[in-house]
């Protein structure tokens, strides 16, 4: 759906008045507007949106997106001066038009794993022969794994996409599909719910093939943006606004009943039950701008070779990167 409006958006924002400049002002500080995406990235900033005057060093006013197909919107017109997207798009937006955003950080890596109930798979090349069933078409979990099969030279893999993420989860509970890449928290999902014997089971994570094959440590899946006019503005509140994030970020990784508690009482788009067993597999890091570009263009190198289209056609510059 995004590749179809993007443009629509890009047009929209090239029309959008000069004065939605991004923030308002409240005691003499620009109030930040932040959207975050419902789910696990929401859980990422649980601390601040459940408590902002207390968790957050400047003024900010906090909102959900159920879709990237929401945030993107309200990002290009200046609606809103703060967002979490998938990098690919961030990449895009920054080739469309270059003074649109910067990246301010790294907030997710891959939690992508393998789930499946045949305790004989355990690797990458046991997937020969079989259909996999994958969440993520024409996205990372995509391009991440045709990448590992071809460099483990597995050709003889059926990729499936047929079936959405939640309709994934709960045909692998019921016996429907066999083998399937899910992302969080529907891997946690699946296996919370599944009562089958054997047990369903992470037979492996994409993440550590990506490590195991030399293309780096991790592979980023969100960043945080910040429209650029607001960070030139106010660099000293996204400063301080990062390392609220930052701080809130490691809270949820080190407080996953909390968190998930804050979630759902926040209404971020997960129960607490689920929620609190993800935490601990969902990726959760904060790598600053000024020391994330290796890591992300390992993974923008992807999409390169297998949809140039999604990225821009191109590497982002060292614009794209808040320093």
């Amino acid at each position: 759906m995004l590749r179809l409006f993007f443009p629509v958006l890009l047009s929209a924002f090239l029309l959008a008045p000069l004065s939605a400049a991004g923030g308002r002002e409240h005691a003499g500080e620009t109030v930040l507007r932040v959207a975050t995406l419902s789910g696990p990235s929401a859980l990422s900033m649980a601390r601040m949106v459940c408590d902002p005057s207390a968790n957050v060093s400047v003024p900010a006013h906090f909102e959900t997106a159920g879709s990237v197909d929401v945030l993107l919107p309200k990002l290009i017109t200046g609606d809103i001066d703060i967002g979490i997207l998938p990098v690919n798009v961030a990449a895009k937006l920054h080739a469309a038009d270059p003074g649109l955003l910067v990246m301010g950080a790294v907030t997710g890596l891959g939690m992508l794993s393998v789930v499946t109930r045949d305790s004989n798979l355990t690797r990458l090349a046991d997937l020969d022969g079989k259909r996999l069933y994958v969440a993520g078409q024409g996205a990372t979990p995509e391009y991440v794994l045709r990448t590992l099969l071809k460099k483990a030279g597995i050709t003889n893999v059926s990729l499936d996409f047929s079936l959405s993420t939640a309709d994934m989860a709960a045909a692998l509970a019921s016996g429907r599909i066999s083998y399937a890449l899910l992302p969080e928290p529907f891997t946690t999902l699946a296996l919370e719910r599944d009562s089958g014997d054997p047990p369903l089971f992470r037979a492996f994570l994409l993440a550590d093939l990506w490590s195991e094959y030399g293309f780096g440590e991790n592979f980023p899946m969100t960043v945080c943006v910040i429209r650029r006019s607001v960070a030139e503005k106010n660099p000293g509140q996204i400063a301080s606004f990062l390392e609220s994030y930052r701080e809130s970020l490691l809270w949820t990784r080190e407080n996953p009943e909390a968190a998930a508690k804050c979630a759902q009482k926040a209404d971020l788009g997960i129960l607490a039950e689920v929620a609190e067993k993800a935490i601990s597999h969902s990726g959760y890091t904060f790598i600053h701008a000024s020391e994330a570009r290796p890591l992300v263009e390992s993974l923008l190198s992807v999409y390169l070779e297998y949809a140039p289209a999604a990225i821009g056609g191109k590497l982002p510059d060292g614009s794209f990167y808040l320093k």
